[in-house]
């Protein structure tokens, strides 16, 4: 077995972007060499594509990679590619500030609601952090679509992510429960007020009025247009016309499974994968046996990039390290499936 050789084969446009926007998310365990990959993929495609990457790992070395910060905005910084790094701390403090408004206004008649104890209890809670990059996320691929042909997303390690890429089809399940819950309390409504009457009341000099239509309740507009955004990442997700996931490891025994449990949770997510880089290959014995172990385990194709002497760091040594990955088998659709 022989470490994969350079390719040189350009990209056909052909009919590739006719479905929209693509997404690419680069994914395995710390140390592997998710961002190196990612950096040298991007630039790849840009050649050919207007491809944005984004930085979603809060250790981020982006910019280092490509020279330049990059940190909280998109940046120019090559022909047709832009970079950016998503600042977590800003992206959580701007989630909890939306999450503070939106509840302010659907439930600014309850003087018991306590917002600021709230979300100072809230803010360190499990779940925050992967919420936010959602959002980031959901953001990101919205303002993207009719400027970026292809998104890389360079994720953080994989327990984060896997958490994160899971969150859309939690979030639908939990949406359909909490629409159906507010079904139950406008009808509830609807019927007390052909009881009593009208409900309203005054707050502050503000009239309230108790809504009992969907069409006019908040609280429900609100749930059906995050559910609406979710569903959107979802779909894209599951599509392996626009999306693929692209898996890195090591030819080491830690990074074997971490990559076994990262594509099972994959599968689950019926995500498209496609071939699997194996990172920092030397070619000795020991790592011969691990990628034969690797592709029949995984039933897929490993692509072995060499182990450098170096670190790529900069333009040409990322498009010379990028030859080795050949960006047409990353790019949505073929080369992957569900």
């Amino acid at each position: 077995m022989m470490c994969r050789e350079k390719s040189s084969d350009s990209l056909p446009r052909s009919d590739l972007m006719k479905t929209g926007l693509k997404v690419i998310f680069v994914v395995g365990k710390g140390g592997v060499g998710k961002t190196t990959c990612a950096a040298a993929l991007t630039l790849s495609l840009s050649k050919s594509f207007n491809t944005l990457i984004v930085s979603l790992d809060p250790a981020h070395s982006l910019g280092n990679i490509f020279g330049t910060p990059l940190l909280g905005k998109t940046k120019e910084i090559a022909p047709n590619l832009s970079a950016m790094e998503v600042n977590m701390e800003h992206a959580i403090e701007d989630y909890l500030r939306e999450s503070a408004r939106k509840l302010r206004d659907m439930y600014s008649y309850l003087k018991t609601i306590n917002l600021e104890g709230y979300l100072d209890t809230i803010r360190l809670s499990p779940g925050i952090e992967e919420y936010a990059t959602l959002e980031e996320t959901e953001r990101i691929i919205s303002e993207s679509e009719g400027k970026h042909e292809i998104i890389v997303f360079d994720t953080p390690a994989t327990g984060l992510t896997l958490r994160v890429l899971a969150l859309p089809q939690i979030s639908l399940l939990w949406g359909e429960k909490l629409v159906k819950l507010r079904k139950q309390i406008l009808s509830k409504r609807a019927v007390m007020e052909k009881v009593e009457g009208e409900r309203k009341f005054v707050l502050d000099g503000k009239e309230f009025k108790l809504s009992t239509t969907e069409e006019k309740d908040e609280v429900m507009q609100e749930l059906l247009k995050y559910m609406r955004q979710v569903q959107k990442v979802r779909e894209l997700q599951v599509d392996a016309g626009r999306c693929q996931v692209m898996t890195i490891m090591n030819p080491d025994r830690l990074s074997f499974f971490e990559t076994q449990r990262t594509l099972n949770i994959l599968k689950q997510l019926g995500m498209p994968i496609g071939t699997i880089v194996m990172n920092k290959f030397s070619g000795r014995q020991q790592e011969l046996e691990a990628v034969v172990k690797a592709e029949a385990t995984f039933g897929r194709q490993i692509i072995k990039v060499p182990l450098l002497g170096t670190e790529p760091v900069g333009m040409r040594p990322l498009e010379e390290f990028s030859e080795y990955l050949n960006a047409k088998e990353w790019l949505p659709p073929g080369g992957g499936d569900n």
